[in-house]
C-alpha cells in the first residue's frame, strides 16, 4: 500500500510542480519542493500514523501558502543576508534613537536590499522592529523631566492625547492600503516624501547648530557669574516648589494617569477590532469571512471608536487651556496653546502621519518629529513625545500586518529584540553626549540625516525592483484576503 501511495502521490506531485513552477519564486538558496520530495514524504512518514504521509504533505502545502516561500529560513543564519542586515540595522537604530524616530526609513529599504524581503514584508518587519525600539525609548524617557519645567515629565502627554488617536486610525488604514497597493507605487511615493521632509529638517538642524555655536561661550565662567547662577538656581527652585504646591502636584499626576489610561483604551479597542475581523492569514475569532460585509463593518468600526476618543480629548485640552487663561497662566516658549484651532489642525496632520506609518513602515515619527519642531516644541521634548507616540502607532500597524500574514514570525522576533536593545544603547550613548555638549541640535541633525539617507536607499531599491518588469507587473494591485506580497 505504501508503494502504491508513493506512485500515486508522485504523479499528483509532478503535475503540481509543473503547474506551480514559475521563475524567481524561490530565491536566496531555497529550492522548489519537488515531486520526489513530496512522494518520499510518504515513505519517510512514521509507520504508526493513521494517514500515511498526510502530515508531511500538509506541512509542505502550508509552507507553500505562507507567502515567504521565496525567502530563506532565518536559521541557520548567513552573513550575506542576516549578518549584514543585523549590523546595518543596529547602526541605523542607534542613530535614530537620538531623534525619537523608529528608523523605519532606513529599515524598510535595508530589509529589501540586504535581507531581500519583498516590500510589503519589509514594511511589516520594519514596523515590528520599530515597536521594540519604541518600548525602549518610552521606558528611557518616562522618568526624565522637562528641561524648562522640571515638575513636568519630558514626554508631553497632552501633545500625545491631541495627536495620537487619529494617528492610530491612520496607521490601521495605511496598513490596508499597503496590502493592496502596488509595490512600485509605495516605494516611489516614499522617496518623494522622505526627500522633502529630510531636506527641511536638516536645514533646521544646521540653523540650530549655528545659533548654539554663537550663544555658547568657550571660556569658563567668572566667579561672579557662578554666584549669580547659583542664586538664580535657588530662586528658580523656590518658585518651582511654590508652583508645585499651588497646582497640587498629586492631582496633576492622577489626571495624567487617567489620560494615559484613556489613550491606551483607545489603542486597545482599535487593535481588538483589527483582530476580530481577521484577514488574509488569520481567521476571525467570530467566524467572519475575509471580504464579507461583516469584515468591512468591523474594519470601519474603528472610525466611530477613534473619533469618539479624539473629540473627548479635544474637549479636555480646550477646557484646560481656557482654565489656564482664566488663572493668568504664562505660556513658555515651546509650550503648545491647545485652543480650538490647534486641536483640529495638528491631529489632522497626524492622521496623515499615521497613514504614512501604515503605508511605508516608518513608524510616524519621521513625520511627527519635524512637525513638532515646526510647532516650536523643544527638540528633546519632541524626540521623547514622538517616541511614545510611535509605541502606539507601530503596535496598531503591527497588529494589522500580523492579521494580513505579512509578518515573518521568526524574523519578527529577532528584529523586535534587536530594536529594543539597540535603541536602549543609542539612548544612553547619544544622551550622554548631548548632555556633555549642552546642545539640542544634534537631535535635529540626526533626524534629518536618517531621513535623507532613507530617501537615497529607497530610491535605489525602487530602481532595482523595476528592472526587467513590465508596466502591468509594476502597477498590479493585490487582494486584501490573499497571501501575495
Amino acid at each position: 500500500m505504501r508503494w502504491k501511495a508513493f506512485c500515486s502521490l508522485y504523479v499528483v506531485a509532478a503535475f503540481w510542480e509543473a503547474s506551480a513552477a514559475s521563475p524567481g519564486n524561490f530565491t536566496n538558496g531555497t529550492s522548489n519542493v519537488s515531486a520526489n520530495d513530496l512522494a518520499l514524504a510518504v515513505l519517510t512518514d512514521d509507520a504508526g500514523a493513521n494517514h500515511t504521509g498526510s502530515p508531511n504533505l500538509l506541512q509542505m502545502s502550508s509552507s507553500r501558502e505562507s507567502g515567504f516561500e521565496y525567502h530563506k529560513e532565518p536559521f541557520p543564519p548567513d552573513w550575506r543576508h542576516d549578518g549584514l542586515t543585523v549590523l546595518l540595522a543596529s547602526l541605523g537604530l542607534i542613530v535614530a534613537a537620538s531623534g525619537g524616530i523608529g528608523g523605519g526609513g532606513i529599515l524598510v529599504p535595508l530589509f529589501m536590499l540586504a535581507l531581500e524581503f519583498k516590500p510589503k514584508h519589509a514594511i511589516a518587519l520594519s514596523n515590528f522592529t520599530i515597536l521594540g525600539g519604541a518600548i525602549a525609548n518610552t521606558l528611557a524617557n518616562a522618568r526624565r523631566k522637562h528641561p524648562q519645567r522640571p515638575s513636568e515629565p519630558l514626554i508631553d502627554w497632552d501633545l500625545i492625547l491631541a495627536m495620537e488617536p487619529l494617528t492610530i486610525f491612520g496607521a490601521v488604514f495605511g496598513s490596508l492600503l499597503s496590502k493592496i497597493l502596488p509595490n512600485f507605487v509605495l516605494t516611489s511615493a516614499l522617496v518623494i516624501i522622505l526627500s522633502l521632509i529630510g531636506q527641511r529638517t536638516l536645514m533646521k538642524g544646521c540653523s540650530m547648530f549655528r545659533e548654539e555655536s554663537r550663544t555658547l561661550r568657550p571660556v569658563e565662567f567668572e566667579l561672579s557669574d557662578r554666584v549669580a547662577l547659583a542664586q538664580a538656581s535657588d530662586v528658580q527652585d523656590y518658585i518651582e516648589f511654590q508652583s508645585d504646591s499651588e497646582l497640587a502636584h498629586g492631582a496633576r499626576g492622577s489626571r495624567l494617569r487617567c489620560k494615559i489610561a484613556a489613550l491606551t483604551l483607545c489603542f486597545a479597542g482599535t487593535c481588538a477590532l483589527t483582530l476580530l475581523k481577521g484577514g488574509g492569514r488569520m481567521a476571525s475569532p467570530l467566524g467572519v469571512e475575509c471580504g464579507s460585509i461583516g469584515f468591512w463593518l468591523l474594519y470601519f468600526g474603528a472610525v466611530p471608536w477613534v473619533l469618539a476618543f479624539a473629540l473627548g480629548f479635544r474637549q479636555m485640552l480646550v477646557s484646560e487651556f481656557h482654565q489656564k487663561l482664566q488663572q493668568g497662566y504664562t505660556f513658555q516658549p515651546g509650550e503648545v496653546r491647545w485652543d480650538s484651532r490647534n486641536t483640529l489642525l495638528y491631529p489632522l496632520l497626524c492622521a496623515i502621519a499615521g497613514l504614512l506609518a501604515g503605508l511605508f513602515g516608518v513608524g510616524g515619527g519621521i513625520v511627527k518629529g519635524p512637525l513638532m519642531l515646526e510647532m516650536g516644541i523643544m527638540p528633546s521634548v519632541a524626540s521623547a513625545s514622538a517616541a511614545a507616540m510611535i509605541l502606539y502607532t507601530s503596535a496598531a500597524a503591527s497588529a494589522s500586518f500580523l492579521v494580513f500574514g505579512l509578518l515573518h514570525p521568526l524574523y519578527g522576533a529577532l528584529f523586535f529584540f534587536l530594536g529594543l536593545i539597540c535603541t536602549a544603547l543609542g539612548q544612553y550613548v547619544v544622551g550622554q553626549w548631548v548632555h556633555k555638549q549642552n546642545r539640542q541640535s544634534p537631535i535635529v541633525l540626526s533626524i534629518g540625516t536618517v531621513i535623507l539617507l532613507s530617501s537615497v536607499f529607497v530610491a535605489i531599491n525602487t530602481v532595482v525592483i523595476s528592472i526587467g518588469r513590465t508596466r502591468a507587473e509594476l502597477l498590479a494591485f493585490h487582494g486584501v484576503c490573499d497571501s501575495a506580497a
